[in-house]
């Protein structure tokens, strides 16, 4: 969520006194200048929908629900006069939406949504947190150096169109954020990432290779791709050790 809500604010940045003038979804019943407003709202529920996800308050999940169906009722609303979309969004809405769910209501996930009241968290030590800080610098600066190819603007800015490179200086900075913090659970960490990454690089890449009404064209759609299958492999390896590393702890414990 905070990935594609960066991706929205840079493109406001880049595009926003002109987006107004142009209809998020033409044709629908509604006006441009509405349809960008219900937008702006979305987005900034979102905002504090994903925080308090980071924060493990519960009231999260059911913004998060709540957000979800008013979102696909407002698309089913809105494009009732656009099928060929409304198959397109909903064909990557949906199936992520549901994942999504069930993820937030496992097991491991009450008990991380029942920690904030019911522990007391110890206080994390000054290399814990520098190691924290410096993996979340790296999270930006792996994003920033992706959002060209993501966002589609490397046909606008010809000179964005190599910043996709700069991504892997990420790995030493990873691997500085690691040693400074000597936390346990390293794959564990690593592996995260990289699926938050995948996830965000396939869905918008699958989203613009296959919806006829996608802006972006050319060589960056094909770096995304490389940048999806990339990730996404370098996440089945690592989900791969740590599947290995709990069958020898269970094998350990028999």
């Amino acid at each position: 969520m905070l990935f594609h809500l960066g991706g929205t604010a840079i493109y406001f940045l880049l595009f926003g006194r002109y987006m107004q003038e142009v209809a998020i979804l033409p044709r629908a019943p509604i006006g441009s200048r509405l349809q960008w407003q219900l937008f702006e709202a979305w987005n900034c529920a979102n905002f504090f929908i994903a925080i308090g996800l980071l924060w493990a308050q519960r009231w999260a999940r059911w913004g998060y629900i709540i957000g979800g169906l008013l979102g696909f009722s407002l698309i089913f609303f809105m494009y009732q006069q656009t099928q060929k979309i409304l198959f397109v969004e909903l064909l990557f809405s949906v199936p992520c939406f549901v994942v999504f769910v069930y993820l937030l209501y496992r097991k491991d996930a009450h008990l991380y949504f029942s920690s904030p009241t019911t522990l007391q968290r110890p206080r994390t030590p000054l290399r814990r947190r520098l190691g924290a800080c410096l993996y979340v610098l790296t999270t930006i600066f792996a994003f920033w150096s992706l959002n060209a190819i993501v966002l589609g603007i490397t046909e606008i800015y010809p000179q964005t169109l190599y910043r996709d490179k700069l991504a892997f200086l990420a790995l030493p900075m990873i691997a500085i954020a690691e040693w400074i913090g000597k936390t346990p659970g390293v794959v564990s960490r690593v592996s995260n990432l990289a699926i938050a990454f995948s996830v965000y690089l396939m869905q918008i890449f699958l989203y613009k290779y296959a919806s006829p009404y996608t802006a972006q064209i050319g060589p960056s759609l094909w770096q995304l791709r490389n940048w999806a299958i990339g990730v996404s492999s370098v996440s089945i390896v690592l989900l791969y050790l740590q599947f290995r590393r709990y069958r020898q702890q269970l094998s350990t414990k028999s």
